[in-house]
């Protein structure tokens, strides 16, 4: 089995990318883009984090601000 280094430290990379920083992932939906590991809480999310524009930089963006509020 392998190790991911999972981004959004766990949560749906989805979710995240919708400001929805507390739905946990499972990594059974892992997807990797540029060397880094989104997993997500299924295979809908992982489609749509997928074609949908822009969902990386959004997900960063919700999840940078959330650690700031923390």
């Amino acid at each position: 089995m392998s190790t991911y280094n999972i981004e959004y430290s766990g949560n749906c990379a989805f979710a995240v990318s919708t400001g929805k920083t507390a739905i946990e992932a499972n990594t059974k939906y892992i997807l990797t883009k540029n060397g880094k590991h989104y997993a997500f809480s299924n295979p809908v999310a992982k489609f749509l984090f997928n074609v949908l524009p822009n969902r990386i930089e959004k997900a960063d963006k919700a999840w940078k601000s959330k650690n700031k509020e923390t």
